[in-house]
């Protein structure tokens, strides 16, 4: 028996089991005690003793086999289950042994000590009822007992008593029976508790995998509906797009742009933008999914992981006019950063998304042996019905798209928050009130800060200088417009697609390159941390570095940030970008 198999129910199933056979094959037993009972008092009849008291000793042997069959009417008014169980095991053990006694009446009433014979008719009756006893009630090992000791017992003493060799034989020899009918029928419980618990365990297996398979094709189904209510809306950022491209076009080929009319179709196509990067979400829960997201959970400092949050979001917000305010803190739990990432960022975006006035505030608190980490919003608010389930995949709450200036999403962000989220063995809490806002809550294992861990460097002041930036990336469109953005901006550009044209550049330029974005996917065996140090090995000081990539596993380790190392994940927002530009200032230290 396995320890899938939950013991107190396994005992109850038994009990069900064994009474349920007692109560079955009772009519079978009461027949052949009749009938058995007729055949022993016709050989008692033959042996010339008394005719009447034997004759009475059938009539009540017949009578109590009767009363047993009363027990049947009585099933179908308190059926054997729940709290019945226990007192149905006790009404049939005591019928058994009553049925015992009136066997074991046969040796004091008709025992005679000089009749070899008779005392072998009585041991083959009695033998042969013990017998059938096993195959009848032989499954509740308590009731087979209590028939099995009054019905045997009372003739062993008999022949054991006598004196006679012949007799005291016959009295071992019955005690014998006795013993090996009783061990045999002990086992037969174990063999049916055996039984019993490989069904249960098949049964939990079926269920198991029933559950699965509902979860499976409702996963499925919620899927298929999602796809085919939003393909509309999944379309139409690619339209719109294609209609926006072709209108700058002719804007600017055929007529004299007008500033407004640019900044117009600008701000549109960084909305169409916006929703398209939306889709990324689908990737993201496919991932999480097939199981392709590692898990590293370890002692991690809270507050870095917050503040490049906020550092990600905090233009969007300043954009709508909200206040992204970060309480700093020095709490640590353990966690991977990059899940962690995963679950604050689309939280806090969340927040931003739905918040139309005021602000989002975002912190860290300590909970007994826990870290609780808050995301506040005074935000729309989420209805008390809607609560439940909004952590469930493709689900929007019925407020979801009140105004039109919010971008539409998918209802994917807080469903990769859950899963994220066990992942890393964190509870989540949410609570809302319609209009007033909303706080979402994460709760981490508290632990102390490692002795060890590279202090994290602070930020410095802004600069808006212009800079001249080294992009390495193996995709010329990206290069090509990391170009084109950034010069925009202000900033000189050096572009390069391989690592040897990224080392020319440096060398020849070595005094004046003060900033290095790089992908993170150079090459199958080449990444951007490793083109990093190259670089700052050229130029000899440490250049502050922006890695960016679309693998969301990738992380940056406490040595990378302590190393002036940035990361962001793709689609990059601009005004990220440019705001990590402004904070970062060249490094004049030397590497060692």
């Amino acid at each position: 028996m396995t320890q899938t198999v939950n013991s107190i129910d396994l005992e109850q199933r038994l009990l069900h089991e064994q009474v349920s056979i007692l109560l079955n094959h009772l009519p079978g037993v009461v027949v052949g005690t009749v009938v058995l009972a007729c055949g022993a008092a016709w050989l008692l009849i033959l042996q010339n003793l008394p005719t009447l008291p034997v004759l009475g000793w059938l009539a009540g042997m017949a009578l109590y086999s009767m009363l047993r069959l009363t027990l049947l009417l009585g099933r179908r008014r308190y059926p054997p289950a729940g709290a019945n169980l226990r007192r149905w095991a006790w009404v049939l053990t005591a019928a058994s042994a009553g049925a015992g006694a009136m066997w074991g009446l046969i040796p004091w009433l008709f025992f005679v000590p000089d009749n070899l014979y008779a005392q072998a008719v009585i041991a083959i009756a009695l033998g042969g009822i013990l017998a059938s006893a096993n195959q009848s009630i032989g499954a509740y090992w308590p009731a087979h007992l209590a028939f099995d000791i009054p019905c045997s017992l009372p003739f062993s003493i008999q022949c054991l008593i006598t004196g006679e060799s012949a007799s005291i034989t016959l009295g071992v020899l019955s005690l014998l029976f006795l013993v090996f009918s009783a061990s045999f029928a002990r086992s037969i419980p174990q063999s049916l508790r055996q039984s019993i618990a490989l069904r249960m365990e098949n049964e939990a297996l079926v269920q198991s995998l029933t559950r699965a398979k509902e979860h499976a094709e409702a996963s499925e189904r919620r899927k298929t509906r999602f796809l085919a209510a939003a393909s509309h809306d999944l379309r139409q950022p690619i339209h719109a797009m294609g209609l926006f491209v072709p209108a700058l076009q002719r804007l600017v080929r055929h007529a004299r742009p007008s500033p407004h009319a640019l900044a117009d179709i600008a701000d549109r196509m960084n909305s169409v933008l916006e929703s398209m990067g939306q889709l990324l979400h689908v990737l993201m829960i496919s991932r999480l999914d097939s199981g392709a997201v590692t898990v590293r959970r370890a002692p991690c400092a809270l507050n870095p992981v917050l503040q490049q949050v906020c550092e990600v979001l905090r233009e969007q917000a300043k954009a709508k006019g909200l206040r992204l305010q970060l309480v700093e803190t020095r709490l640590w739990a353990r966690a991977d950063p990059a899940v962690l990432h995963t679950v604050l960022l689309n939280l806090v975006a969340n927040a931003v998304r739905y918040c139309e006035h005021g602000g989002v505030l975002v912190g860290a608190r300590r909970r007994g042996g826990e870290v609780q980490i808050q995301v506040w919003d005074t935000g729309i608010g989420i209805p008390e019905q809607d609560l439940p389930r909004v952590f469930d995949e493709f689900y929007q709450a019925r407020n979801a798209h009140r105004t039109s200036a919010q971008t539409r999403g998918f209802g994917l962000g807080l469903s990769i928050v859950q899963r994220s989220a066990e992942l890393l063995d964190a509870r989540l809490n949410v609570h809302s009130r319609l209009g007033r806002g909303s706080v979402f809550s994460v709760f981490l294992m508290r632990c102390d800060p490692e002795a060890t861990a590279p202090a994290l460097r602070r930020k410095p002041a802004p600069t808006t200088s212009g800079q001249v930036v080294l992009v390495l990336d193996n995709d010329e469109q990206v290069v090509r417009a990391l170009t084109h953005l950034l010069t925009g901006l202000g900033h000189t550009v050096l572009g390069a697609q391989a690592m040897r044209e990224a080392l020319v550049l440096t060398w020849n330029n070595s005094a004046s390159i003060s900033l290095i974005v790089a992908d993170y996917h150079l090459s199958e065996t080449f990444d951007g941390l490793q083109a990093i140090s190259r670089l700052r090995g050229i130029l000899e000081r440490e250049v502050p570095a922006l890695i960016i990539t679309g693998d969301a596993s990738v992380h940056l380790t406490d040595d990378d940030v302590s190393q002036n190392i940035t990361l962001l994940n793709k689609p990059v927002d601009p005004r990220a970008l440019q705001r990590w530009m402004n904070e970062a200032t060249p490094s004049t230290a030397a590497i060692d």
